[in-house]
């Protein structure tokens, strides 16, 4: 999967986006190849939908990466250098995202076990399906508010990517009951929230991935409260660490946005 999406990268732009879609359907193919056997009833779509995402998210936002990085540390490159140095970090960037898809698969082989009997690595894969959730989710937000589009289009495509991730994580919450209704009635306000912020930010001139990263924090928030009150254990401490983390993120992206404009 890695390879596939490094070799996106030498593609004509014009052609990116097809080729990201066709590689995140590989993806969810491979998944169902390699879950075949544990898969069932509605595990056809909350499995399979953090593996798609991560490699849809993770190619999009491969468009971020510099060509050629020119200065590091307060230290100038020549042309050959700068570009060689910035192959390095895309090379980096796809040996991550091979780790990271990984994790996600053995994530969702958890899951699918978890269902059936208790598993000790049960907790331990939460957190990191919490992780890559926003991880993904950061990805998504940053293609988004790079686009400069109108409040009325960002709205509905940050509720979308922000439903299609949240849904599967709070289904994830407790396997063995349930969840569905509770799962999508919370997604849903979830989403809303997110999406009402960034039709806020799209009047900002605020960078695309602080804009993302404000998101991603927001998200961070609500989805990390909506999975403990589904668990039916909410902590104060945990309250107070949630807002006061999306509280200083909000605070940083409005203190480094420039708004004398250009």
């Amino acid at each position: 999967m890695a390879v596939c999406l490094w070799l996106t990268t030498v593609a004509s732009v014009d052609f990116r986006f097809g080729l990201y879609l066709a590689v995140s359907g590989l993806a969810y193919i491979l998944a169902v190849w390699v879950l075949f056997d544990d898969l069932k009833g509605f595990e056809w779509i909350t499995l399979m939908v953090l593996p798609t995402m991560f490699t849809l998210g993770s190619g999009l936002f491969s468009n971020f990466l510099p060509t050629a990085v020119p200065r590091m540390f307060g230290r100038a490159f020549q042309l050959e250098s700068s570009i060689l140095l910035a192959d390095i970090f895309r090379v980096m960037y796809f040996v991550l995202f091979a780790i990271g898809m990984y994790g996600v698969l053995l994530i969702e082989n958890i899951f699918s076990v978890a269902s059936i009997r208790t598993i000790q690595l049960f907790r331990a894969a939460k957190s990191v399906n919490f992780i890559l959730t926003l991880i993904s989710s950061l990805f998504f937000y940053t293609v988004t508010l790079s686009f400069k589009l109108p409040f009325w289009w960002v709205m509905p495509m940050v509720f979308v990517v922000s439903f299609i991730l949240c849904f599967p994580s709070l289904w994830s919450v407790d396997l063995k009951n349930n969840l569905i209704k509770d799962a999508t009635r919370f997604s849903i306000a979830v989403s809303w929230v997110a999406s009402l912020v960034s039709g806020a930010l799209s009047f900002w001139p605020v960078k695309p991935f602080m804009g993302g990263l404000m998101l991603t924090s927001l998200l961070y928030g609500l989805l990390g409260i909506m999975e403990q009150r589904l668990s039916t254990r909410v902590y104060v401490e945990s309250l107070v660490e949630y807002g006061v983390t999306v509280a200083i993120i909000m605070t940083i992206g409005f203190l480094t946005t420039s708004w004398v404009g250009g």
